[in-house]
């Protein structure tokens, strides 16, 4: 059990550094960091009034500004002008939809969440529960983990990396 929790340790630690880097370091409701627009989250995907699909990252209201910025939100675009493509491309706006939807601030609550699912199935637990008990009860104790069923649901959506083992799956 110990290289499955240190296989998700490291695939966690992997998603971290990935959405830090996009983010350019800065995380929502980190102090000076990323703050919800009014608009909704700090990645949208949009279809603009010429057609174009739209991906606008890293709406940073409050920031310092670049000094070529003199007003609005300011960011990056990431933009898709069909008369500019090969026509047979199709659009990439669900793409740019998903992307926004997991945007660094997502992934990052997400891995916390984990990590704090996997620190409590590596805890084996006992059970306590007397005769007359209504509710069930535990304490830690010696024994298998309970959460190993847990851990290797959460080690699922990285089955195709090379580190995971086929004993793994559930």
């Amino acid at each position: 059990m110990d290289d499955l929790v240190q296989f998700l340790h490291d695939r966690l630690d992997e998603d971290e550094q990935t959405a830090r880097a996009a983010s350019g370091g800065t995380v929502v409701d980190e102090a000076g960091r990323w703050r919800v627009s009014p608009a909704g989250d700090e990645w949208e995907a949009s279809r603009t009034d010429c057609d174009e699909d739209e991906l606008l990252v890293a709406l940073r209201p409050g920031l310092p500004r670049p000094p070529d910025v003199m007003s609005g939100l300011w960011g990056a675009v990431v933009s898709f002008k069909p008369e500019f493509e090969d026509p047979g491309v199709a659009s990439p706006l669900a793409a740019f939809q998903h992307a926004a939807r997991h945007d660094p601030a997502r992934v990052l609550a997400e891995v916390d969440a984990k990590r704090r699912t996997v620190a409590l199935c590596e805890l084996p637990l006992v059970e306590t529960t007397g005769p007359g008990d209504t509710e069930r009860s535990f304490i830690p104790g010696e024994g298998p983990p309970w959460g190993l069923d847990v851990l290797k649901l959460l080690a699922l959506p990285y089955a195709r990396h090379p580190g995971y083992r086929e004993s793994w799956r559930p």
